[in-house]
């Protein structure tokens, strides 16, 4: 059964020093159009439209060797996943 992306959390926490591992919470961050990283929260309490890129989007620019936005992934990880995928 799918969790959601934040199921796995509760267990970890409660099973870090059986595991020898500390859960590290992440926020969900969004970029503006500004080019700011702002938490979801934040900017859907403030009103603030976020830029976008779908997974499926991201992989077909990946594909066909298109410029990925900085503010999706950094261009070093670009590269080695441009790498892999030849």
């Amino acid at each position: 059964a799918f969790s959601g992306p934040f199921g796995p959390r509760a267990p970890a926490r409660a099973r870090a020093d059986e595991l020898g591992v500390q859960a590290v919470p992440s926020l969900n961050l969004v970029c503006d159009p500004d080019g700011n990283y702002i938490t979801a929260d934040e900017a859907k309490e403030k009103g603030i439209e976020v830029m976008k890129l779908s997974g499926t989007k991201f992989r077909k620019m990946l594909r066909a060797g298109e410029e990925i936005p900085e503010w999706f992934a950094f261009k070093s990880v670009v590269d080695v996943l441009r790498a892999e995928w030849k």
